[in-house]
């Protein structure tokens, strides 16, 4: 059981934010530190965080990592992650998933990585810049465990769940809307999900393939809305700050960049 854990969002909006930064967070367990995804601009985004935001941190801090997906809004700054750990402190960050989805992380930055800087030349392999660690669907940390399913977003795509023994909370970033998934996820004290504002009609389709519209959303009851906070939300979400949301919302919240949340 955790003594002490807290949420604390680095971005909240979505792939075509100018406002924010992209949907990541951060999470201490008892001074253990995790972060949940690793988004593009990550040198802009602690530097824009360290002036506005209520917990200071760098790069450094990534020693632990989950991801949810493949998208570039989740995980383009792993390449800017490798080369910072690989040059500044040569110790691999490790990366946390299923095994198919490390391997995916591999493919994506082989051609970029693959090739070595070291004297002699020759290959780099994916243990020089990080340590993946495959996780079942259901692991044990310790202090908390890990539980994951895949959401209604592109194929392999993760929520997870975390339990603090004394608190869960569920992560959903990236997800079409999903009576499973909700169902999965309302065990939980604490929920983070994905929120649409706006027109669905796209021209790659309809958006519900991809992300859960607010309408969607209100059809649920609300003690499921009391404790959901909105992630990947779009930048026209509020007026001029989270609290005033341009449409209605029902109970729900958005979740705030650069806030402190004390969960335990």
């Amino acid at each position: 059981m955790a003594n002490s854990v807290i949420l604390y969002p680095l971005g909240v909006g979505d792939a075509f934010t100018a406002r924010h930064f992209f949907v990541n967070c951060f999470i201490s367990v008892d001074g253990r530190e995790f972060f949940i995804d690793c988004p593009a601009y990550l040198g802009k985004m602690f530097h824009s965080n360290n002036k506005h935001g209520e917990l200071k941190l760098d790069l450094h801090r990534y020693r632990e990592l989950f991801i949810t997906h493949m998208h570039a809004d989740h995980v383009g700054g792993l390449e800017e992650l490798a080369y910072f750990q690989y040059y500044k402190t040569e110790n691999p960050v490790k990366l946390y998933g299923p095994e198919w989805l490390l391997q995916d992380i591999w493919t994506h930055l082989r051609p970029a990585l693959e090739p070595s800087v070291r004297e002699g030349g020759g290959l780099a392999a994916f243990d020089w810049y990080f340590d993946p660690v495959p996780i079942p669907h259901f692991h044990d940390f310790g202090d908390f465990k890990v539980s994951y399913k895949t959401t209604r977003h592109i194929p392999r795509t993760l929520a997870f769940r975390f339990d603090f023994g004394n608190f869960r909370l569920g992560y959903a970033p990236d997800t079409g809307f999903d009576p499973d998934l909700i169902a999965w996820l309302n065990e939980c004290d604490l929920i983070i999900h994905d929120a649409w504002f706006g027109k669905t009609e796209a021209l790659g389709g309809d958006i519900r393939s991809l992300h859960t519209p607010i309408a969607d959303l209100l059809t649920l009851p609300e003690d499921f809305q009391r404790k959901t906070l909105l992630c990947h939300y779009a930048d026209t979400a509020y007026r001029d700050s989270p609290e005033n949301p341009s449409e209605n919302i029902g109970a729900y919240r958005l979740l705030q960049q650069g806030k402190v949340y004390r969960l335990v």
